[in-house]
């Protein structure tokens, strides 16, 4: 079995962490709201692209935030 084969079951238990230690060390090198500027451009980003992409549903989100 490989090693790929070992690590599948915990691949987002992987990324996650290295998403946090990323996130971790923008902290300490480039403070605080650096960090999240660049959080939210990374994230107004994505959602560009996957709009672009024809990927995301925009009326389900208008519904899920108009819920009663």
């Amino acid at each position: 079995m490989s090693t790929k084969e070992q690590l599948y079951p915990y691949r987002f238990r992987l990324v996650g962490g290295l998403v946090g230690l990323v996130i971790a060390v923008l902290f300490l090198t480039i403070g605080f709201g650096p960090t999240m500027l660049l959080l939210v451009f990374t994230a107004i980003g994505f959602l560009i692209g996957k709009w672009r992409d024809g990927a995301l549903d925009i009326e389900g989100w208008i519904q899920f935030f108009n819920r009663d």
